[in-house]
């Protein structure tokens, strides 16, 4: 039997008891864009998930040099509102998209995401238990899989917030549900995480329960391979530690070791492919193009209600 027979009668035996998706199948459908070709003549894809405030050509265009090196095709996922709507509707995006892409790969993907990216790859696999045949690896790169400080609370609850923020907030009953006893790497499925001592962002990063580690996966400090190095938290995306991790974690069984990283990997600041002064030059402007596109999205003045589909146990 071939490994394409083989993977698709694997996924006909999936659970149907799961969340409905209750978008419309055009805007699923329509939030996906892949460069190069997806078949089961080429190896399977990455798709890449953006983080809040951020859609999916901005992502690609960031680490193109580095996908290309990579050698796989890549897709971009654009989330509602540039990834700052509700967390338990743009996890629906991912879900048909890891449909998608394991179908006309014939065989599983891996699913790399950035910072809200990361956490909603989480999501989509504990909820969505058939999607765990369907992800071989999935890679977070900053992710608030904890949450991240809950800064400016009160101006969310004096003039609003977009839903993504009040969610990813430490505390949140959002990350109360989700994270509630469950196994934080369900499935079959590798995991491995990327983080920066100095992400500005999501904190902690160091202690005894960094935020954006899972119990199970395989947790890449960017410092404890590179000594002194500063990476901001946009800057975690295109870091050569990420991109080598993310590397290593698609072309070996299992995540990413950093006892595989190459010798070289902290030679460069930015990942093997990307211009060193057009990658810093883009980072040095990014946080204010994200604040500016978030400026004008939907804002809400409380948390958006979990919806009964987290409460359950899958």
């Amino acid at each position: 039997m071939t490994v394409a027979a083989v993977f698709t009668a694997v996924v006909a035996t999936a659970p149907a008891k799961e969340p409905p998706l209750t978008v419309a199948p055009s805007r699923l459908a329509g939030a996906l864009t892949c460069y190069g070709d997806v078949s089961g003549r080429r190896p399977p894809p990455i798709l890449v998930v953006p983080g809040t405030g951020s859609d999916g050509s901005q992502v690609y265009a960031l680490g193109k040099g580095a996908f290309e090196a990579i050698g796989r095709s890549v897709c971009a996922l654009s989330l509602p509102d540039r990834a700052t709507a509700d967390l338990q509707v743009s996890v629906q995006y991912l879900v048909h998209a890891i449909r998608v892409l394991s179908r006309r790969a014939e065989r599983p993907i891996a699913v790399a995401g950035i910072s809200q990216g990361g956490l909603l790859a989480r999501v989509a696999l504990t909820y969505w238990p058939s999607l765990r045949t369907r992800v071989e690896d999935v890679v977070t790169a900053a992710a608030p899989h904890h949450g991240a400080p809950a800064g400016g609370a009160a101006r969310c609850r004096a003039q609003g917030c977009p839903p993504a923020l009040w969610q990813q907030a430490a505390g949140s009953r959002f990350l109360r549900a989700l994270n509630a006893g469950r196994d934080e790497t369900p499935g079959g499925t590798a995991y491995t995480t990327v983080r920066s001592a100095t992400d500005e962002v999501v904190r902690p990063q160091g202690g005894r329960a960094p935020t954006s580690a899972l119990s199970g996966a395989s947790n890449i400090l960017i410092q404890d391979v590179c000594p002194g190095r500063t990476t901001s938290h946009i800057g975690t995306a295109v870091d050569s530690v990420t991109i080598a991790a993310l590397d290593d974690a698609v072309t070996h069984r299992g995540p990413a070791r950093a006892s595989r990283l190459p010798g070289d990997v902290c030679t460069h600041p930015y990942g093997t492919g990307l211009d060193e002064q057009r990658t810093g030059e883009f980072l040095a402007i990014a946080g204010e193009v994200l604040r500016q596109g978030a400026a004008t999205v939907p804002v809400v003045r409380a948390e958006p209600p979990v919806r009964t589909w987290m409460r359950r146990r899958s």
